[in-house]
């Protein structure tokens, strides 16, 4: 019987081994934090890290008070609200009250999207940049 939880113990590894998402289950704040202090210079491991940490504390703020947060091209941060609903508990099948709740949202941008997908990024019309850049309007009169 042992050998038989020792094939299916390898059955699960080579499972486990061939899943295209292996490498890329998790990835957290300390590899976000080692992976931009690697490719800026000037700042330390524990300066970008308090910058991670108040970019995360600014957008958690701002969305915990109703307000969206957009990072162009890479996506918007929004709170939704769901209104109180009737459910039914799975232990006893009574009718229940499921209490109104708040959630967030996050809707990718473009930019992420093609570069999740493998498309050509969408192109950004840059004259209104340029425009703003030497002081004209970017609009036509």
């Amino acid at each position: 019987m042992v050998w038989r939880m020792e094939a299916l113990t390898r059955e699960k590894e080579a499972i486990a081994m061939a899943t295209p998402n292996r490498e890329r289950s998790t990835y957290g704040k300390t590899n976000l934090i080692d992976d931009v202090t690697a490719s800026t210079q000037g700042y330390s491991r524990r300066q970008v890290a308090e910058i991670v940490d108040a970019t995360l504390k600014a957008i958690t703020d701002k969305v915990r008070t109703g307000q969206n947060v957009t990072l162009t091209g890479f996506g918007t941060f929004r709170r939704t609200e769901r209104a109180a609903r009737r459910g039914t508990s799975i232990r006893t099948r009574q009718p229940i009250t499921i209490p109104a709740g708040s959630s967030v949202r996050f809707t990718p941008g473009s930019e992420l999207k093609a570069a999740v997908s493998g498309r050509a990024a969408p192109r950004r019309n840059n004259q209104g940049l340029q425009q703003r850049e030497r002081g004209q309007s970017s609009t036509r009169r």
